[in-house]
């Protein structure tokens, strides 16, 4: 977290000019749209893509230097690519990020503790992040995932990745907020943190490009989404963790909030600083300044994998003009993270958090 506050005026420089004065410190890589799952919220596994291979990957690792701080590996479901895990070693090498984070389906249990267990013990000195979706208890879930027997696997895959005890290792549990299941979220919430992840984060179902659930729908309306949001926040604000957990329950805190008015508003309620300290990677190389849009500002492939060209394109320019000017607004978590933190009245609550006194044990 101290890297990405030593560029706060950096980047504020950024929002304010459009120029490309530093590259993003928070990465997502979508390194598939492949999925075994069809959940009601999700239909990326329809995107047809020729996927870059993981010397490809390499390749792209390079060219963004030791800028990132924070890489999220997603899919689709990121362990259909048996690759998975060189692809992620070789991001740790070339760039040597604090955090990498991986959210998966957990239907592949054997495939997913051998790759945590073997990346635990290649990333010296970044936390692993491994988050295991679901979004009911038991068949309401697989329903709601579009794939039998997902509960029983998933809950499997948490159980066996959370005896792996690696000290890197942060285990948790990911849930989407959508009309599909608003309305009993509550008890949801609640049977889900009973299992006893290292974390529990939730966020609102969104309308992507990326997805292509645009008209579907499926976010939530606002005033069930608030209720829903206050429960967990009611049962997060109290808890007492260390390490990544801590300060990703304080950024998720302030995250709540900022959710709930996006949704309620249907505006930006802080600057939203995607395409500036964040930056989305799809699948085949094309360079997105945030999946909500999901607007190629160039493709690496075609630009002899030089980030830096795309990062100071006319396109890229143009993303953040618009971005600035509020023309898009969204609840995308992994993008809101950034924007927290180079917003001195969001940072400062998230700080008011770290230092809040517990109230309780663990929920």
């Amino acid at each position: 977290m101290i890297g990405a506050l030593a560029r706060i005026p950096g980047y504020r420089l950024m929002h304010a000019w459009g120029r490309p004065l530093l590259d993003p410190i928070n990465v997502t890589i979508s390194t598939t749209f492949r999925c075994n799952s069809r959940c009601l919220t999700c239909n990326v596994y329809e995107r047809p893509v020729d996927e870059l291979t993981a010397e490809e990957w390499d390749r792209v690792f390079v060219s963004l230097g030791r800028a990132p701080q924070w890489f999220t590996f997603s899919g689709g479901e990121p362990f259909l690519r048996k690759d998975l895990p060189d692809i992620i070693e070789s991001a740790w090498r070339r760039c040597r990020p604090r955090v990498i984070n991986i959210p998966t389906n957990g239907t592949y249990p054997d495939r997913v503790v051998a790759a945590v267990k073997r990346l635990t013990g290649v990333l010296r000195g970044t936390q692993l992040v491994v988050n295991v979706s679901l979004d009911a208890v038991g068949e309401r879930n697989d329903t709601i995932r579009g794939l039998r027997g997902d509960y029983a696997s998933a809950t499997g895959t948490l159980a066996a990745l959370r005896a792996l005890r690696a000290p890197n290792l942060t285990v948790g549990v990911h849930s989407v907020i959508s009309r599909h299941n608003v309305a009993e979220f509550p008890e949801i919430a609640d049977r889900l943190m009973a299992l006893g992840s290292d974390q529990y984060i939730v966020e609102p179902a969104e309308e992507r490009i990326e997805l292509q659930t645009i008209g579907t729908g499926i976010t939530p309306k606002p005033e069930p989404l608030a209720a829903a949001l206050r429960h967990v926040e009611r049962r997060l604000a109290g808890r007492r963790d260390d390490g990544l957990p801590a300060l990703t329950r304080a950024l998720r805190l302030v995250y709540y909030r900022l959710a709930r008015e996006t949704v309620r508003r249907k505006e930006q309620t802080i600057p939203c600083y995607a395409a500036i300290a964040s930056v989305h990677i799809a699948a085949n190389g094309d360079v997105w300044g945030c999946c909500t849009r999901a607007r190629a500002l160039g493709n690496l492939r075609g630009n002899g994998f030089d980030f830096r060209a795309i990062w100071g394109s006319p396109e890229a320019r143009e993303e953040r003009r618009s971005i600035k000017a509020k023309e898009c607004a969204c609840p995308l978590a992994n993008a809101a993270y950034t924007s927290i933190l180079m917003d001195a009245g969001s940072l400062a609550r998230v700080g008011a958090h770290l230092l809040a006194p517990s109230r309780g044990g663990r929920p």
